[in-house]
C-alpha cells in the first residue's frame, strides 16, 4: 500500500467516523504529511480500501515496526495520528452538552463511540478478553474476566522506565487533567486522543472520561480536577448523587479510601461507573433492618458474599444522611474478636437509579492486619494469590473479577502439570511462575474431573468471603447484629 493513499483513506475515515469537517480536513492532511514527511506531487490520490479503526492501526503498526520503533513509541505515534483527525476537546464538549440536553444516553453514546473510533478505547483488544459467568447451586453468580486488553508489565517494560528521567513528574498521575493531549513516554501511555467532559458537581470541578481498557460496558471514570487523595465522606456521597442527576442511566461507584481495601490509585479522587449493573446490585435482601429515623428509606442487609448494606428510597437527602451515619459509626466501631478497630474501617459505596428510586449499597471494609495475615485479614488469603493478589477494589467487591492475562496460559499449564502428576520440584523447575499455584495443583490432583476454570469459580467465592468482615455463619451474623444494633437506627 502506498502511504499517501492510506493517509487519504484515513482522512475519509475521519470525515465519516469522527466528524472531520472540510476546513479541518486540509489542516489534518498537512499535519499528517508533516508527521510522515511525505507530500503529494500534484497527483490525484485514491484512498486505499481501509475503512475501520483496526485496519488503520494494523497498517500504522506495521509501518513503525519496519522503522524499528519500540512498542511504546509506536503507541505514541498512532495516538497522535488519531488525534489529528479527531475533533478538538472543546468541540467534543459542545456536542456532548448539546446532546445531553436532548437525552443523556445520546451524550454518553456519542463520547463512548468517539473513543472507540479514534482508538482511545481499544475495542478490538477488549473483545479478546475471556469472560464467563460463574454459577453456584445456592449462592449468587459472579462474573469472571481474564483481561487481555491491558498487559502486565514484564522485565522489558520495566527496563524501559530507565529511559524516563526520575524527576519527571508531569502529569502528577495518570488521572490528572494534564493528561489531556499528553504525548506519553516509556513510563506512561499516550493520551493525545483522549477526550474529557468537564462537570460542575456540588460546586466542584470534575471531568468525565472513558477507560481505554473497559472492564465492563461503557466503563467510565469521573475525576476530581484537583489532585487530592481519595476520601469517603458525606461530601463524596453527595457528589455521587449529583452525578446521577446528570447521567441517570449509569451506575456510579467509588473505591474505598484506605490501602489494601482501596483501589490502585489512592492519591487522586475519582469514581468509576458505566451503563452496567453488577452482580452485587442484583442480590436479594437477606433481611430488612428495622429502623425509625429514616421513614422514606428501606435499609437491608444483602444476601451476598461480602458484608453489604443497601439503602433504597426516593429521597436523596435522607439516603445520604443514613449512609453518613452508618459510615461514622463504622469508622469508629470496635470488635476485638474480629480485629475491627477505629482507623481501619471504611466503606465502598455503589449507587444507581433503579426505575423510580435510588439504590445505594455500602460494602463494609476493614484493612486490619495480623501476624497470620500481614497483607490484610480481610484481603485475599495467600492460598488464592495465584489467581488474585492485588487489593480487591470496588469492581471485584461488586462481584466482577478482573484477572490478569497470564492466567489464561497458567490455567492450561496447571491442568497439564496436575494430569501428569508432577512433583512440586519437577513442575517448578519447568514452570517457575507456578509457585503460587500449589493449592490449585494439589486440588486438581485429588479431583481429576475438576478443571482450573471450576477452581477459579470457587476462588471467586472464597476471595469475597475473605473480604467479608462479618461471615455468613452464625457467629459472623451475631457480630453483624451487634454492629447493626450499635447504629441505633
Amino acid at each position: 500500500m502506498k502511504l499517501l493513499n492510506v493517509l487519504e483513506a484515513f482522512i475519509v475515515y475521519g470525515e465519516k467516523k469522527l466528524g472531520l469537517n472540510e476546513l479541518d480536513e486540509v489542516y489534518a492532511k498537512n499535519k499528517l504529511y508533516a508527521h510522515f514527511n511525505v507530500y503529494p506531487a500534484g497527483e490525484v490520490l485514491t484512498p486505499e480500501k481501509i475503512s475501520d479503526v483496526d485496519g488503520f492501526v494494523a497498517y500504522f503498526t506495521s509501518y513503525y515496526q519496519k522503522m524499528k520503533l519500540p512498542d511504546y513509541a509506536i503507541e505514541q505515534n498512532i495516538a497522535e495520528l488519531f488525534d489529528i483527525i479527531s475533533p478538538r476537546p472543546s468541540e467534543v464538549v459542545k456536542v456532548f452538552n448539546s446532546l445531553l440536553k436532548q437525552n443523556p444516553k445520546l451524550a454518553t453514546s456519542y463520547l463512548y463511540n468517539l473513543g472507540v473510533n479514534n482508538y482511545y478505547i481499544h475495542q478490538k483488544a477488549i473483545k479478546k478478553n475471556v469472560e464467563w459467568v460463574a454459577t453456584y447451586p445456592h449462592a449468587p453468580s459472579l462474573e469472571i474476566s481474564i483481561n487481555l486488553s491491558k498487559p502486565e508489565k514484564n522485565n522489558k517494560d520495566i527496563a524501559k522506565l530507565l529511559q524516563v528521567k526520575k524527576e519527571n513528574n508531569y502529569p502528577k498521575c495518570v488521572l490528572c487533567l494534564e493528561n489531556l493531549g499528553f504525548a506519553g513516554n516509556a513510563k506512561r501511555a499516550p493520551r493525545q486522543n483522549i477526550r474529557m467532559i468537564p462537570m460542575k458537581l456540588m460546586g466542584e470541578d470534575w471531568f468525565m472520561q472513558y477507560s481505554p481498557y473497559g472492564y465492563f460496558k461503557e466503563h467510565m471514570i469521573l475525576v476530581d480536577q484537583k489532585h487530592e487523595p481519595m476520601e469517603i465522606s458525606t461530601r463524596i456521597f453527595k457528589i455521587l448523587f449529583a452525578f446521577l442527576k446528570v447521567i441517570p442511566h449509569y451506575t456510579i461507584v467509588s473505591n474505598s479510601d484506605l490501602p489494601i481495601v482501596g483501589g490502585s490509585i489512592l492519591n487522586h479522587e475519582h469514581f468509576q461507573g458505566g451503563n452496567y449493573v453488577f452482580p452485587l446490585q442484583k442480590a436479594k435482601d437477606l433481611y430488612l433492618i428495622k429502623q425509625h429515623h429514616y421513614p422514606r428509606t428501606k435499609i437491608s442487609v444483602l444476601d451476598f458474599y461480602n458484608t453489604a448494606l443497601k439503602l433504597s428510597g426516593k429521597n436523596p437527602n435522607e439516603i445520604i444522611d443514613a449512609a453518613s451515619l452508618i459510615l461514622k459509626k463504622w469508622r469508629n466501631y470496635t470488635d476485638t474478636a474480629l480485629a475491627i478497630k477505629p482507623g481501619h474501617n471504611t466503606v465502598t459505596p455503589i449507587l444507581r437509579i433503579n426505575k423510580d428510586h435510588y439504590e445505594m449499597v455500602l460494602i463494609l471494609r476493614c484493612n486490619s492486619v495480623s501476624e497470620k495475615y500481614p497483607d490484610g485479614i480481610y484481603h485475599v488469603h495467600p492460598e488464592y494469590f495465584g489467581v488474585k493478589q492485588e487489593g480487591i477494589g470496588v469492581i471485584e467487591a461488586c462481584g466482577r473479577f478482573i484477572l490478569p492475562a497470564r492466567l489464561l496460559r497458567q490455567m492450561t499449564v496447571v491442568e497439564k502439570v496436575a494430569k501428569a502428576g508432577l512433583s512440586e520440584k519437577a513442575y517448578l523447575k519447568q514452570y517457575p511462575d507456578l509457585k503460587l499455584f500449589k493449592p490449585y495443583i494439589d486440588a486438581l490432583k485429588k479431583h481429576p474431573k475438576m478443571r482450573m476454570k471450576d477452581y477459579i469459580n470457587l476462588t471467586g467465592q472464597a476471595i469475597l468471603d475473605n473480604t467479608s468482615v462479618f461471615k455468613k455463619d452464625q457467629e459472623g451474623m451475631n457480630h453483624l447484629h451487634r454492629f447493626i444494633k450499635s447504629l441505633a437506627l
